[in-house]
């Protein structure tokens, strides 16, 4: 059963990868100027990355930025993103090498994960399950976010 290798509170591991269009995502960019909420899925959700795209004002509003990491070709994701015309960051991570930074998995088992951090880079809330659906919704994200900004954080 998947997990996560990180401990509430701790840093997240710093990351790059490439995002569309010949831009890169730096984690560190983020760092002390914004929230994050980093979605992980082994396969892409259509459901579940609609939603986050219709709550993503009121998410950015609060400070924050989405990220979806899929371990998935370039190609892959690119098409993702046209198709359905997302409005956050979709990253590819085929050699899972961001992956296995945040979660300890078998190499074919499905998974999805999302952790929420502070503008410092701790993880105020994760969740690592083998079904997207019971992820938190995408309101329950945002009162996470309104938690965080209630305290300084």
């Amino acid at each position: 059963m998947a997990k996560s290798l990180l401990d509430d509170r701790a840093l997240i591991p710093s990351f790059h990868l490439p995002a569309r269009e010949g831009a890169v995502f730096d984690s560190l960019d983020f760092k002390r100027k914004r929230n994050l909420v980093l979605f992980f899925s082994t396969y892409p959700p259509q459901d579940f990355l609609l939603a986050l795209d219709q709550a993503s004002a009121q998410i950015r509003a609060q400070n924050a930025e989405v990220v979806f990491i899929c371990p998935m070709e370039p190609s892959v994701v690119e098409n993702i993103h046209r198709m359905h015309r997302l409005t956050y960051w979709i990253l590819s991570d085929p050699t899972r090498a961001v992956f296995s930074k945040f979660i300890q998995a078998e190499e074919r088992e499905e998974v999805a994960a999302l952790f929420i951090t502070d503008r410092f880079g701790g993880i105020f809330f994760q969740v690592v399950v083998s079904r997207v659906e019971d992820l938190p919704s995408s309101s329950e994200v945002i009162k996470s976010l309104m938690l965080i900004q209630s305290q300084g954080l």
